[in-house]
């Protein structure tokens, strides 16, 4: 009889140390309090592009960034980041916008990084003093012909476009093509 009450206690243990152990992931797997946060809408949120640089980037729901505007303090070569955080979200960063660099007038050099594909109207409007653009893109890049509206042909006629060397030939002659209707030099645009 001792026997039969050991052998009960010992399966209502097992029972009981099962269901407590399973019982908080049943009720963890069931809430949804712990979510991560996800990529929404923003039409402006401040953040940091670079060391020293401080940026406003809109933010799209597919977890996208368009970097909207550039702060550089006391800078003269800016890397843009390939992605951002904003309120615990990682956005990826894929186009230039309007006026981006239009507070940055000291600037000479930017490098965009391979995740950007896009450069919208007036996107350098401001950048004044930019000699080189650095385009890690393999993929096809636009350029929208106002990009570099704002600047002089002068200044226009300095800038060193540099892409990269993995960038297929067909993609590299239309973002050629692209940037001379932006004003760019056909013999400023280099692999490299």
């Amino acid at each position: 009889m001792v026997r039969k009450i050991k052998k009960g206690l010992a399966c209502a243990l097992v029972a009981a140390l099962a269901f407590t152990c399973a019982a908080p992931v049943t009720a963890s797997a069931a809430g949804s309090a712990t979510t991560a946060p996800q990529p929404v809408k923003n039409t402006k949120a401040s953040t940091t592009i670079a060391k020293g640089v401080s940026a406003t980037v809109s933010t799209t729901a597919k977890g996208q960034a368009t970097l909207t505007s550039v702060t550089p303090k006391k800078k003269t070569s800016i890397s843009v980041a390939s992605s951002v955080t904003v309120k615990g979200v990682k956005y990826t960063v894929t186009t230039i916008g309007a006026n981006a660099f239009k507070k940055a007038s000291k600037v000479k050099t930017v490098t965009l990084p391979s995740t950007v594909n896009k450069l919208n109207g007036k996107a350098f409007t401001g950048a004044k003093k930019i000699k080189t653009i650095k385009i890690k893109a393999k993929g096809k890049v636009t350029v929208n012909k106002k990009a570099f509206s704002g600047l002089t042909k002068k200044q226009k006629s300095k800038i060193v476009i540099k892409v990269n060397k993995k960038m297929s030939k067909k993609n590299f002659n239309a973002l050629k093509k692209a940037l001379k209707a932006a004003g760019i030099s056909t013999k400023n645009i280099k692999r490299g």
